[in-house]
């Protein structure tokens, strides 16, 4: 199977997708226009050698680009972001993270967040 043509997904939930997906953690529910903590990371421990790691996490917001880390073999791929939720007038969004293995291609994991 050929990674690098497509955005990859979690589909079956073996060790494999989750060393390679990029799992959000953050809350469920946020205030408008306020300051929350977002976690991102591999769901198990992805191997961080000269020949297999984690070479970026990028997060969005719906479409919006946020951030994007870059990291070395020598680094754990982990990292922790403060993002505003949006203004008044939605009543949830969406973030969006993408993680590249140099390896096994882009991964893609969203979660939607309620507004309160």
């Amino acid at each position: 199977m050929n990674y690098f043509c497509r955005i990859n997904r979690i589909k079956e939930g073996n060790d494999f997708e989750k060393k390679h997906t990029p799992f959000i953690e953050c809350p469920d529910i946020v205030k408008s226009e306020e300051y929350f903590e977002v976690k991102i990371s591999p769901g198990i421990p992805h191997p961080m050698e000269d020949s297999h790691f984690i070479q970026w996490i990028e997060l969005f917001m719906g479409d919006i680009y946020l951030a994007r880390v870059d990291f070395t073999q020598f680094m754990k791929p982990e990292v922790k972001l403060m993002v505003k939720a949006p203004s008044e007038g939605h009543e949830k969004f969406t973030l969006k993270a993408l993680m590249r293995c140099n390896l096994h291609g882009v991964w893609e994991y969203i979660k939607e967040i309620k507004l309160e």
